[in-house]
């Protein structure tokens, strides 16, 4: 996984996902762990991200709301928010916190306030 920075689009699985969003191709079930799960991989992380910053409403260019409509229901919100707080966790629970925490102090936590989003 390429990041540029440290928003929640601004890395090559966001973008795919962004691709994926734009040309009717989301399969949430093969997106996002399971009930369970114990360790998210950088790039699943980055896809959560991604895919709860677009549940919250935070679309970007070329991103309608009716693209996202899969992703407002209350058990993909609830799903989403679970695994948006494992991602942002620490490095045991989540590859990318750790990746950013090898960065520094500073940009992990500059990544994790532009990661999180209130799914309401």
């Amino acid at each position: 996984m390429q990041n540029w920075n440290t928003g929640p689009f601004d890395n090559d699985d966001a973008v795919e996902v962004l691709e994926d969003v734009r040309s009717g191709e989301l399969y949430l079930e093969e997106l996002l762990p399971g009930v369970g799960n114990r360790y998210i991989e950088a790039d699943q992380g980055a896809i959560i991200v991604a895919l709860a910053h677009l549940a919250g409403g935070d679309l970007p260019e070329g991103i309608t709301p009716e693209q996202v409509t899969e992703l407002q229901t209350p058990e993909v919100k609830e799903r989403l928010r679970e695994c948006l707080g494992a991602v942002l966790s620490d490095g045991t629970v989540s590859e990318l916190a750790a990746q950013w925490a090898e960065e520094g102090t500073e940009q992990l936590y500059e990544w994790k306030a532009k990661a999180f989003i209130s799914l309401g």
